[in-house]
């Protein structure tokens, strides 16, 4: 028996689309997307079923007529089994009809159709999901950097917890040395804000803890200067100080800084070895020193030096550790230029001329110069 299909022109007739859908059997939305645009109806009829189908369709004003079939009977849809399918699924190779293709002609069964969308809201969840925790870190840090800004306000006095950490056995001398000596950096920071006119009588106050054992903190830098090592090395060392603040009992309230001095016994022999690093604007550093030392001006310079260095200023020093012009010094307008007053504490050298320098000998000798103070708004 003959099979034939009906040839229609465009209709947007809502008539012409339910006499499709009740002769399809289909819901009257698929119904007009068949109208939408000329084509042959993807169904296979007999003879007289395409002939009241046309008659039908003329009633509502479409212009259509039946054509035979030519060659054998089409597979039907796996989707809509009442049409015939004419490509096969673009994932699973599986036949489906006209319907099954979206706006861009993709072809998909019912199945695949499923899981592409599923796919697509499981990738568009993860986005928004990865978007609001951008959103809540950018936030984050936004918060975070406008509370360390609030400290270069200067309108309360900063507080900032000076942790003592050693392996061995720290003296009573060497505990008292450094109790008078955190009284001794805050009497200098106060001496050094009223140069410059900061109207706060003690702008820092320095409160010693410890000393403790330091559990596993290594005073380490690592070797790798890449971002990934920094990173690794910044997560250690803030799970090892979470446990030093712990023991040392710093940890129940906020600080604008913390600064850990690691107390080492000095190398027998070789130079003594104070050196430090902190974060540029954040509220850490950390300060390598000498267990027996009761003078301690290295130290407390070097605790200025890093807590100033969680305010902003920047190392006033160049590749050979002397001081640069004019940054490192402290009166560089002076004549004639050399020798300096004073060691500029972002440097921690008296320089002595073009190179040349020496340690400072006491607090009374380590100053904070013009560009330092600027960093630290005590002037502009």
């Amino acid at each position: 028996m003959s099979a034939f299909r009906v040839q229609v022109e465009a209709s947007g007739s809502r008539g012409a689309a339910m006499v499709v859908a009740r002769a399809f059997q289909l819901p009257l939305e698929e119904a007009r997307r068949l109208l939408a645009e000329p084509r042959v109806l993807p169904r296979d009829l007999d003879e007289a079923e395409a002939g009241r189908l046309v008659e039908a369709l003329r009633r509502q004003g479409v212009t259509c007529a039946a054509v035979p079939v030519v060659g054998r009977a089409s597979a039907v849809c796996g989707r809509h089994p009442v049409l015939s399918a004419e490509r096969p699924c673009e994932e699973c190779r599986a036949l489906v009809c006209v319907l099954c293709q979206g706006a861009e002609g993709r072809a998909l069964c019912a199945g695949c159709a499923a899981r592409r969308v599923r796919r697509t809201r499981a990738k568009w969840l993860r986005v928004s999901v990865l978007l609001g925790v951008l959103v809540g870190l950018v936030l984050w840090g936004v918060s975070r950097q406008r509370s360390r800004d609030r400290r270069l306000t200067w309108e309360r006095p900063l507080e900032v917890a000076v942790v003592l950490l050693a392996r061995g056995e720290v003296t009573p001398e060497v505990r008292g040395a450094w109790e008078k000596g955190v009284e001794r950096l805050g009497d200098w920071a106060a001496r050094e804000a009223g140069r410059y006119r900061v109207e706060l009588g003690r702008p820092v106050r320095f409160v010693l803890a410890g000393p403790v054992s330091g559990g596993d903190f290594r005073f380490e830098p690592p070797e790798d200067t890449g971002w990934w090592a920094r990173l690794r090395q910044a997560h250690r060392w803030s799970t090892a100080l979470a446990a030093v603040d712990e023991e040392a009992g710093v940890s129940s309230r906020p600080w604008d800084a913390r600064i850990y001095v690691v107390l080492e016994d000095a190398q027998e022999g070789g130079p003594r070895l104070v050196e430090g690093m902190a974060e540029a604007g954040g509220t850490m550093g950390l300060v390598r020193g000498v267990r027996g030392d009761t003078g301690l001006t290295l130290e407390l310079t070097a605790v200025a030096h890093e807590f100033f260095h969680c305010l902003g200023a920047a190392d006033a020093y160049d590749a050979e550790g002397h001081a640069r012009v004019p940054e490192g010094l402290v009166e560089p307008g002076r004549e004639p230029l050399y020798p300096q007053p004073a060691a500029e504490v972002m440097v921690g050298e008296v320089p002595l001329g073009e190179a040349r320098g020496r340690l400072p000998e006491s607090l009374e000798e380590v100053a904070v110069g013009p560009a330092t103070a600027r960093a630290l708004r005590w002037t502009w």
